[in-house]
């Protein structure tokens, strides 16, 4: 019992962004059909990563092998924090067991490059790892592919240092490892590698080989860097140059995020994502956070841009989120974001019935927000969806709505 309170409390503990791979299972396939089964032994990991093995789908991290099976009770596992990233700069999923080949550098810095994603600053291993030549260097070690890195990361500094340079420190640069004219005075930053989050439980396959299958949480991230604060510069880029989008907060160069295993998103109102147009059109002077890796102590690749700014293209906006169905007191909360200030009504369709929602108005964002909650007024134990629905004021019944999602209960209940 103590183990499993231990574990429950350190899996507690992790900052896990994105839903579970699976809810721990009991039945989990590999990608060459091998069947496990779980064992109910329990286990984590929360540190650097030390190598990846392609052909058997695992990734080692503090001492264990932790493999990637193609699915665990049917259900298709991808790695949380990673993004496969298309042609056309749209991020589709996950990295999983079939497409286990996009985390090596090697493919990172060519084949997997988009118009959005133009190589990464910085290798999934230690920078110290990441070059080695010697006799006893794993496979994936690869000193080329990191001069490759390395030589990225000095064509982003300098190209994007240009656009801010009158916000930033004189000795900026020189921070940055980008020390004097001569680029063979260069000091690429001293890092540890790339980190495996994981949980979940120990399985065998027929013959009682065991295998870590992370059942419960598996996520990847170079590092989890975060900073906030007021926009002092920004820039769009210029991909006939090579010159990525980039901004500045206080004395930190940000960069929008290059390594095509890892997603690039500004996020609006309610944490829905929006044209990064939006922002750097709107956002200087403006409060964010952020949320990538750094290389170094200076210059962080943003992978998550948290702003208060909404999309005019995708229409009205309109969230709902903390959803509470209490069947034993008939009760139904939620509530949620309007991305502008009058001019709306919004409704909730619950089992045919319409309830009007009433909006508080946010003059500071120029949004307003809501709190519903209903409780005697339908059967809750029947519902299993909700519409929210919001309309033009007097427009009529035959009005199109401006807003109108069904929210399924399996889906959002909390």
């Amino acid at each position: 019992m103590s183990r499993l309170l231990t574990f429950a409390a350190i899996v507690g503990l992790f900052s896990f962004t994105a839903a579970p791979a699976s809810a721990q299972g009991t039945t989990a396939v590999l990608l060459d059909g091998t069947v496990l089964t779980t064992t109910g032994e329990l286990f984590f990991t929360e540190g650097p990563i030390w190598d990846v093995d392609v052909a058997n789908q695992t990734i080692s991290v503090v001492g264990k092998t932790v493999t990637i099976p193609a699915t665990v009770d049917g259900v298709e596992m991808l790695i949380s924090g990673s993004s496969v990233t298309g042609q056309d700069g749209e991020a589709a999923t996950g990295i999983g067991a079939a497409n286990f080949d996009r985390l090596l550098d090697l493919n990172a810095i060519g084949r997997d490059i988009t118009d959005t994603h133009a190589g990464p600053a910085r290798s999934l291993f230690s920078s110290t790892e990441a070059g080695r030549t010697d006799a006893t260097a794993p496979a994936t070690r690869d000193a080329a592919t990191q001069a490759i890195i390395e030589q990225n990361y000095f064509d982003y500094v300098q190209l994007c240092y240009r656009q801010h340079a009158a916000v930033l420190p004189a000795d900026f640069l020189d921070k940055a490892g980008l020390r004097g004219a001569d680029s063979s005075t260069w000091q690429y930053p001293g890092m540890a590698g790339g980190t495996l989050k994981s949980a979940g439980t120990v399985y065998v396959d027929g013959v009682g080989n065991e295998y870590y299958v992370p059942d419960v949480e598996v996520v990847i991230e170079l590092s989890e860097n975060v900073a906030g604060g007021i926009v002092r510069s920004l820039d769009l880029g210029d991909p006939l140059v090579g010159r990525p989008a980039s901004f500045v907060i206080d004395d930190l160069l940000i960069i929008m995020n290059q390594d095509p295993r890892f997603g690039a998103d500004v996020l609006g109102i309610g944490e829905v994502v929006i044209n990064p147009d939006v922002f750097f059109s709107q956002g200087l002077g403006s409060a964010i956070d952020t949320i990538g890796h750094t290389v170094g102590e200076h210059v962080l690749f943003v992978q998550e841009v948290l702003t208060e700014l909404t999309d005019p293209a995708q229409g009205l906006l309109v969230t709902a989120e903390r959803w509470r169905f209490r069947d034993d007191a008939n009760e139904i909360r939620f509530r949620g974001i309007v991305g502008q200030v009058g001019g709306v009504n919004l409704s909730a369709g619950i089992l045919g019935n319409q309830f009007p929602i009433g909006l508080a108005p946010d003059l500071l964002t120029n949004t307003s927000t809501y709190s519903f909650r209903s409780r005697n007024q339908v059967n809750v134990s029947l519902v299993t969806a909700v519409d929210l629905i919001a309309t033009i004021p007097g427009g009529g019944p035959t009005a199109a709505p401006l807003f109108n999602e069904t929210f399924q209960r399996a889906e959002v209940e909390e």
